[in-house]
């Protein structure tokens, strides 16, 4: 069997590749590196400085469209804050172009495989991109906006953030809840503080033997006495309903949204408080021992 004696000099060039490690050839291709050097070093520095000016433009456009948003009390703080985020990644995209297109990239071919991929990302994640689609809808129709008390798809909270993948509640015991928007879009959004007032529903069960229209008095003088009560609805106490060992009585007021659960904690209170002082009781389980 023949050995192959070439050394590595003669392989190159015998597999087509000209290496020339002379004194001249080093020369040669240092010079190339030098005049590639030349052309692209400062195209990279423009390009650096173009997305730099591009990321601090952008960023302070946010700050600026963002501020603008909150101190116009015609515009809300989502769309606001929506609008910012778009003027922001526009213009850090547009930098972002500018600086490969100035390193010599195709940006026509940059768009089409970005148009590509965003085609077949879209197809992979057909979920999320409900709920894109569902937070936009409720960035536009604004069923409920940051700060609203709220209950959707069986959570009840503030409305903290909406954004076009969730919207995140705050519970009165603090507890952060997120859920996805296509989850909120599908189903029921009670909005509990859009209106600016809510009725408060309270029953108080009474002893068959006591007076009933006393209870009535009684309750309503609670009510119109709690200075969360709003003044123009009249209090309102009826019997709603006889149950085995209480004649139940129905109190309904009307407090500010954000008054709810003060208010009604306060009138139990404070109904128990005056049925005590006026004789009125309030049954409740007895236990009987029967001994043989």
């Amino acid at each position: 069997m023949a050995q192959d004696t070439q050394t590595p000099t003669e392989a190159a060039a015998s597999s087509g590749f000209n290496l020339d490690f002379s004194a001249e050839g080093m020369a040669q291709l240092g010079q190339s590196l030098l005049e590639k050097a030349v052309v692209y070093v400062p195209k990279i520095i423009i390009a650096g400085v173009i997305l730099w000016v591009g990321s601090h433009i952008a960023r302070r456009a946010f700050n600026l469209v963002q501020g603008q948003a909150q101190n116009n009390p015609r515009i809300d703080t989502t769309i606001g804050k929506l609008a910012a985020t778009i003027v922001r990644y526009a213009i850090f995209i547009t930098a972002l172009l500018i600086a490969v297109s100035i390193l010599g990239v195709n940006v026509a071919a940059i768009m089409g495989v970005f148009a590509a991929m965003t085609l077949a990302i879209g197809l992979a994640l057909q979920g999320s991109m409900s709920n894109v689609a569902a937070g936009f809808l409720l960035i536009l129709l604004r069923p409920y906006k940051i700060g609203d008390y709220v209950e959707v798809a069986g959570q009840e909270g503030t409305v903290e953030d909406v954004n076009i993948f969730t919207t995140t509640l705050r519970t009165v015991d603090n507890v952060q809840v997120i859920i996805s928007n296509g989850e909120v879009r599908g189903s029921t959004i009670k909005n509990l503080s859009s209106l600016g007032k809510r009725r408060i529903d309270v029953d108080f069960g009474i002893d068959y033997g006591d007076d009933i229209d006393k209870a009535i008095g009684i309750i309503k003088d609670v009510a119109v006495a709690n200075p969360d009560v709003l003044k123009d609805s009249p209090p309102w106490a009826k019997v709603s309903c006889l149950n085995d060992s209480s004649v139940d009585i129905q109190m309904r007021v009307w407090c500010k949204s954000a008054d709810y659960w003060d208010t009604r904690f306060d009138l139990i209170k404070s109904v128990k408080e005056a049925f005590d002082a006026g004789g009125i009781s309030i049954p409740y389980p007895h236990v009987v021992e029967i001994e043989r």
